[in-house]
Formats: structure tokens, sequence, C-alpha cells
């Protein structure tokens, strides 16, 4: 759960004094945070009992629904992505993932490329077309990335759904973690040009608690091995804020607080899952080249 920084000289994006690694803005309803986190976890409960396809259908969803907001947020700044194309080129990658045709994922990205430029060509495009597709491509090498990395975690193997859902069980406690940690002893700014509200001690607070969970994760899942296990916490806790701050500098870009507003006390949905999408193609990589799980 993480405060996301805005414009500069903004006062609705700017920190408490204390600091805070992860927390929601002042005012943020704690009762409906909590409320909408039991009810997402119950929802991928159902999923998750429901198999692979269905937890694949859940990726393709989660990603479309965060393109959505990134273009969303550019529009309000004034850009004009090119943005059916990029969703449905972002559904592409995560497809060609699931069905395992990884060398499909950059033949997805050229089309991305050359696909946004001829449409961007269009006359009434505006002198910043450049910039449209160079945002277009972005998003979808971003997101749908993430989405190509979750799929690809998804069908890695016969435990590759239970390998799916450890990574973001690790996810989750890595920002549990940060988000506790940096409201109570938050006082040193990691990025304050990007998002002034995240700190050093949530990092350290978060990346315990990844740790912690990837040593519970290998304990109950037998194909982590320990030392597996701590390194899935590792690139957790330091990839997720990084991606959480690759969100923080779109959104101070695009001049606005929260991704959106379908999670009631959390914002969008790329607001919860910013580092989540970042950690899952390195994620991925750990898994299939270093842990040899295929």
């Amino acid at each position: 759960m993480r405060a996301k920084g805005g414009d500069e000289g903004s006062p609705s994006l700017e920190p408490a004094p204390t600091g805070q690694a992860k927390g929601g803005p002042p005012g943020r309803s704690l009762v409906k945070a909590v409320a909408t986190a039991g009810a997402l976890l119950g929802a991928m409960g159902v999923v998750y009992l429901l198999g692979r396809v269905a937890f694949f259908a859940l990726i393709v969803a989660v990603a479309l629904v965060c393109l959505w907001e990134v273009f969303d947020a550019l529009v309000r700044a004034g850009g004009r992505p090119v943005a059916s194309f990029g969703l449905v080129c972002a559904g592409a990658m995560v497809a060609v993932a699931y069905f395992d045709r990884p060398g499909l994922v950059g033949a997805v990205l050229v089309v991305t490329m050359f696909g946004a430029f001829l449409l961007a060509l269009r006359p009434g495009r505006g002198h910043n077309a450049a910039s449209d597709v160079a945002w277009t491509v972005l998003g979808v090498t971003w997101i749908g990335g993430g989405g190509a990395g979750a799929a690809s975690i998804l069908v890695l193997g016969p435990d590759g759904l239970q390998l799916l859902v450890a990574f973001v069980l690790i996810a989750a406690l890595d920002d549990i973690g940060a988000y506790f940690t940096g409201t109570r002893f938050g006082a040193h700014r990691m990025a304050p040009s990007i998002s002034p509200a995240k700190s050093w001690e949530g990092f350290a607070g978060g990346l315990a608690c990844s740790l912690l969970g990837g040593g519970l994760c290998a304990a109950v899942l037998p194909p982590l091995g320990a030392v597996d296990g701590i390194a899935l916490g590792a690139l957790c806790g330091v990839f997720g804020p990084a991606g959480d701050l690759a969100e923080s500098l779109v959104k101070r870009t695009a001049g606005i607080k929260d991704s959106g507003r379908l999670l009631p006390g959390h914002g969008g949905f790329l607001d919860r899952l910013d580092a989540m999408i970042f950690c899952a193609p390195v994620v991925f990589l750990y898994l299939r080249f270093v842990a040899d799980l295929a």
C-alpha cells in the first residue's frame, strides 16, 4: 500500500513530515482498504481453485485494466496514446507467453512499435505524435511485459500455479512490511524528486518481510529450495520498490495522485500491482534459468 507522488508544487501530493514508505494518502479509509484487499484475496482464491486457465484469464484482465489506467493518466496529462492498439498488443504479449511462445513476445513488441508509428501518422494526431508513440510502446512493454512474466510463471512446469501464488504472496508481504515500517519509522527518503513519501526504512521493512515470505514459501512448496525462496524474497524486495517508483514517475508526469478509482481505499489496480508487474519478469527469469524449473 503505497503513496504516490505527483507534480512538483502540488500540496495534495506531498508526504507527511515523518515520511512513509508506501502509505496511502491522508484521509483514505483503512477500513475500505482492508475490505478491498480481503475481497481481492477472496477472488484470487476462487480463481486459484478454478485452475490455470481461469488464472490466465485473470492475468489478461488485470493487465488490460492496468494499461488502460496508464493510458487514461496520459490522456489526462494531454497525451494521445494509441490506446486501443496498445491494449490489443499487451493482451497478445500475455497470450503468447501463456502458450509458451517466448520468441513471439519480441515479435509483438516490434509490431507494437511500427504499428503505433503508422497509426500516429494519421491526420490530426498533432505535433506530439512521436511522444504518443513512445508512451504507447512503453506502456505495452511495461504492463504487457509484466503480464507476460506472470503468465510465464503460471506455465512453468506442473507447479506453475503454486509458484505464481507464492510470488504474489511474497510481493504482497513486501508491500505490507514497507507500509507499516515506513509509516512508523520512515524518515530518510528514497527518491524525493519522484515519490517523496517513500523511505529507506520502509524499503528495509519490506525487504525483511519478503525474505521471510520467501523462506516460508520454500518450506511448503517442494520445487523451491531454501536458497530459491530467499532469492525470490530478495528479488521482490529490491525490484518491487523499483516498480513502485516507475509508476510514481508516470503519475508525476501526468500530475495525478492515484492511477484510478476502481479499488475503494486503494486507488487503481496499478497502484496495488505496480511492484508485482515489475517483479514478474525478473522472477520468471530466475525460476527458469537459475532455479532451472521448467
